[in-house]
């Protein structure tokens, strides 16, 4: 299998820069310092043609204040998910990295200065949900999460998996971070971007996006030169190949599946939207066809992230060290779980002749 020349020496230079100049806890000292507040009243957070509804035949019947609570929402919801998704990170960054201490000490404390990292994120985004929850008059609601996610996201589960399948998981892992890390920087480029967005959101979201670009290139390099960092194991019975199989499946399918997803969020919409004081008075059936209808069809953050992500993703795909099987592989599972998103380019398949990107378009 082809490793991408100079990876690992890549990931080794970045993390010793990256080490030597940590910024600290940025998103939380940004918060400090602006009025964010104030956004709560009449500004859009995310871009409008991302509010939940927006291209089912129900907007037109919602007031300027019901769309603004819709809108709202949408923010919430990613974020509450990206949060998430962090907190998986910094457990996994960290039983990584106790794996990989005695290997590269550097690459240990790497991620580990992402987790750090993605702590302040966590606290900061926090904050801000308060905040909104507050605004829209929901305190309280306990949001739903995916199946047997405390046992995926155990620190006894993953040491488990470190410990029997090393280096594959590894792989697999940063392979399915940044397919994720792609989703969400196509949502969050639009939310820094906003052109009537309020400068404080707008703000946050650039200086998180400037986090999780980086986090994005140690996903690649990760994908990329795991083999060279850590061998794998030299002898797999055809046991452990299907176990490894099995496992890759299930990592992706649980992080990626687009009906798995979208289960939790149609579920959160349902709980909250009637709980905003904005939507209180709209008739349940309109509501809820408006969540059916906005979760079915093709919406503004899924055209977002099928405009930003596929040449990405396959830069991505096609710089793992992973056989070519197991790219086909891969490529066939995550079209398999995509819905309505696009991961890839059109016509493209790992070994296909399609343009990728280089590094400079990042």
């Amino acid at each position: 299998m082809a490793l991408v020349p100079d990876a690992l020496q890549q990931l080794r230079t970045f993390a010793k820069r990256r080490l030597a100049h940590p910024h600290g806890q940025q998103l939380c000292h940004y918060l400090d310092g602006v009025a964010w507040e104030e956004a709560l009243q009449d500004s859009l957070l995310v871009p409008e043609d991302m509010s939940l509804g927006f291209y089912t035949p129900f907007w037109a019947d919602y007031t300027e204040a019901q769309r603004l609570a819709l809108n709202h929402w949408v923010y919430i919801l990613k974020y509450y998910r990206i949060s998430d998704g962090e907190r998986f990170v910094i457990t996994t960054n960290e039983c990584v990295a106790d794996f990989l201490q005695g290997v590269d000490p550097e690459v240990a404390g790497l991620l580990r200065l992402e987790a750090a990292e993605e702590r302040d994120h966590i606290a900061a985004f926090e904050r801000v949900r308060a905040g909104i929850v507050r605004h829209h008059g929901f305190e309280g609601v306990r949001m739903p999460v995916k199946p047997l996610r405390a046992l995926v996201t155990s620190p006894r589960t993953l040491h488990f998996l470190l410990r029997h399948f090393g280096a594959d998981f590894i792989v697999t892992y940063y392979l399915g971070r940044g397919l994720v890390n792609h989703m969400g920087k196509a949502f969050e480029t639009k939310v820094a971007d906003l052109d009537i967005g309020h400068p404080a959101f707008k703000g946050i979201s650039r200086f998180h996006t400037v986090d999780e670009n980086r986090h994005m290139a140690v996903s690649r390099m990760m994908a990329a030169c795991t083999y060279a960092l850590v061998s794998r194991r030299s002898e797999a019975s055809p046991l452990y190949e299907v176990l490894n199989q099995n496992l890759r499946e299930a990592v992706v399918g649980y992080t990626l599946s687009d009906r798995l997803t979208k289960e939790q969020e149609r579920a959160m919409s349902r709980l909250v939207l009637p709980q905003m004081r904005a939507l209180r008075d709209v008739p349940t059936q309109r509501l809820e066809a408006t969540i059916d209808a906005h979760f079915t069809g093709l919406s503004g953050m899924e055209r977002a992230k099928n405009t930003y992500m596929p040449r990405f993703n396959q830069r991505l795909l096609d710089q793992a060290c992973l056989s070519p099987k197991e790219k086909r592989d891969l490529f066939e599972l995550v079209c398999s779980l995509q819905g309505n998103l696009r991961f890839f380019p059109e016509g493209y398949v790992p070994g296909a002749e399609v343009p990728a990107m280089s590094l400079e378009e990042t």
